[in-house]
């Protein structure tokens, strides 16, 4: 899409090019496989480590792949502040910009399974955190609806600044917690109590 500030300025074609965009890119499980492909490599990985007993990454590996991986994250969420791409620059970024950030993810629970991940496994290993772990994916389920509901409610111009956009990040990610929260009670917890009930019965 290039850059979304110069697509804006055209009103009567941006709404158009952003659907589409959504339509054929965004939303097609064809350009969000490589993550899925990432996450079955790491598991393979992990796997064949255990299957070998392979030994523990010594210190430079583990810091140049901090680094890298670091790097990588940061630079898929942080790099596009204040650039305006070309075509091709947004081509290469929508393209690549999942793999770079799974595979930053990836090194993260690669460290923390093998046993040295250090601090950031107790940070995400805290206790009060397990609870909000358990609503993760179902938020991430619903966030489309809160957002929806939403912005298909505005019915003025917002103004773009960094006091609104952090509001209405903490707002949108509470509701969908919470939203994620009552769907888990009412229909993903049931269906898991009524799997193990099955599984006992048709085990014993």
């Amino acid at each position: 899409m290039g850059n979304i500030a110069d697509f804006a300025e055209d009103l009567q074609n941006f709404l158009p090019s952003l659907m589409n965009f959504f339509n054929k890119i965004y939303t097609k499980p064809y350009t969000r496989i490589e993550a899925y492909l990432v996450g079955v490599l790491l598991a393979y990985i992990i796997y064949k480590r255990k299957e070998n007993n392979s030994p523990k990454l010594n210190t430079k590996i583990l810091g140049i792949g901090w680094i890298l991986a670091s790097g990588a994250a940061l630079a898929c969420q942080f790099g596009l502040y204040h650039q305006k791409l070309s075509l091709v620059t947004a081509s290469f970024y929508n393209a690549l910009s999942r793999l770079g950030f799974s595979l930053g993810l990836c090194w993260v629970i690669f460290v923390c399974v093998i046993g040295q991940g250090d601090a950031v496994n107790s940070i995400l290993s805290w206790k009060p955190l397990i609870p909000l772990s358990r609503l993760t994916y179902c938020a991430y389920l619903v966030h489309p609806v809160v957002m929806t509901a939403y912005f298909g409610s505005i019915r003025a111009l917002i103004e773009f600044n960094h006091i609104n956009v952090i509001m209405l990040y903490l707002g949108i990610l509470f509701l969908s917690y919470v939203a994620a929260l009552v769907t888990s009670i009412l229909f993903e917890s049931p269906v898991i109590r009524l799997e193990r009930l099955l599984r006992n019965r048709f085990s014993s």
